[in-house]
């Protein structure tokens, strides 16, 4: 149930519904100020999030956006985490919340230069299975970890370690770096004491986060958990071998903190009005004519972390459907309203058709994804959203005729709540829609 202030139960998480970019940061951000506490518990720096409030533009890859607002913040395990680009996260946001303290797992791995000169390398070899990585260096660090020859957060505070697991690691990989800097043992060196530097400035942060997060839950404190990417760059239930290199869904909660799911009391799913995606993989309902362009002005849709040009489609409610499933999601947040709405004529996906024939389902392997024919349903345009109705609680009624009709339909097809919609990227151009 939701508490009398409409923004959530005691523990909630917001998760992703497509293939990230849906703008959860945004909705983080708008939630944090009731919440106590902000975990973030899976990724890198291969996700970002932006939040625009009246003290500037804050783009985050790290730390949770939820960091503005929060009392604590907390990366868990499952995140990979270049120390050195972290240092400086904490820097901008302690000016803004100074009061902020800050929980960084001492068993989350950690991101080195040397995993980013290996994922353009496999890049390479991937050729016509190139995945449009962001070449931060995520996918290869997942992969030290699960070959147990990663280096964690806890190891980088003593330099012997972080030596013997760099030369370990590169001569695991001695093949693919054998031809970059990092074939000369000085560079290695260097390496090591850069991340041995940055563990120094980050020791007082190194906790274990399954603990402490046990910790502030026992003190009665609300805890806001929010996703990296979305369900369908999930590794085992997304597009393979077009996904990230975490589990995105909400069950990755557990073991991305070590905190139960079971524990969680709202799960708050994000979807965009439309879909973006960065990278290679399907997208059944892609646009990719003059209004691609135009939607994708119109939106800003630029990567956070990389800056390329995102791809744009209609809403694809098949997926969303899945996505919903998949999440066990309690509500909905519908981000970009405002753009959509600037098109005269907006179309959603609500069924797939293969082979001629209706499918209930959303396939996963190649082959069959691109025989998908999607089928649209029409709405007009609602044209400029009133900011009269921005940083409120509103009932719908309030909303133009022509999105309430859109969010109707969004409701009726998925059986699920729309409880928050966002206009943009001010933190006060978000609205509580009360029932």
């Amino acid at each position: 149930m939701v508490t009398p202030n409409g923004e959530g139960d005691r523990t909630a998480a917001v998760v992703g519904l497509q293939f990230g970019d849906e703008g959860k940061g945004k909705i983080t951000d708008y939630l944090s100020g009731s919440y106590d506490v902000v975990v973030r518990f899976n990724g890198g720096t291969n996700a970002g999030h932006t939040v625009v409030t009246d003290d500037g533009t804050f783009k985050f890859h790290l730390l949770p956006s939820g960091s503005l607002r929060t009392s604590y913040v907390v990366l868990g395990s499952g995140m990979v985490i270049d120390p050195i680009s972290l240092i400086p996260e904490i820097e901008i946001v302690k000016k803004v919340n100074p009061a902020l303290r800050i929980i960084v797992s001492r068993n989350a791995h950690v991101v080195t230069k040397m995993h980013r000169q290996l994922d353009v390398e496999e890049e390479k070899i991937r050729s016509s299975l190139m995945i449009g990585t962001t070449a931060q260096g995520i996918g290869p660090t997942y992969e030290d970890k699960y070959a147990r020859t990663g280096i964690r957060m806890g190891d980088i505070t003593n330099f012997n370690v972080v030596k013997e697991k760099i030369e370990t690691m590169y001569r695991m990989h001695s093949n693919l770096l054998s031809g970059t800097e990092f074939s000369d043992p000085e560079k290695r060196n260097e390496m090591a004491q850069a991340l041995y530097d940055a563990g120094l400035k980050i020791k007082e942060y190194l906790d274990y986060t399954e603990m402490a997060i046990d910790r502030l839950y026992s003190q009665g404190k609300r805890i806001l958990f929010e996703g990296a990417q979305g369900v369908l760059l999930d590794p085992d239930f997304g597009f393979y071998p077009f996904v990230t290199s975490s589990n995105t869904i909400s069950a990755s909660i557990y073991t991305g903190t070590g905190f139960s799911l079971r524990k969680v009391n709202r799960i708050i799913g994000v979807a965009k009005a439309y879909v973006s995606k960065v990278g290679e993989g399907p997208f059944p309902t892609e646009i990719t004519d003059d209004l691609a362009k135009q939607l994708r002005d119109l939106g800003g849709e630029y990567g956070t972390t990389t800056g390329r040009p995102r791809r744009v489609g209609w809403l694809d409610l098949p997926m969303l459907r899945y996505a919903v499933r998949i999440d066990d999601v309690d509500e909905l947040a519908i981000t970009k309203v405002d753009t959509l709405g600037m098109l005269d004529r907006v179309k959603v996906c609500k069924q797939y058709l293969l082979d001629g024939k209706p499918i209930d389902y959303v396939p996963r392997d190649m082959e069959t994804i691109k025989k998908i024919e999607p089928v649209y349903e029409e709405f007009d345009g609602w044209g400029s959203i009133s900011d009269s109705i921005s940083g409120r609680k509103i009932s719908i009624d309030q909303l133009p005729p022509k999105l309430v009709k859109y969010i109707k339909f969004i409701e009726d097809q998925l059986g699920k709540s729309v409880g928050i919609i966002s206009m943009g990227k001010e933190r006060n151009r978000t609205v509580r829609i009360i029932k």
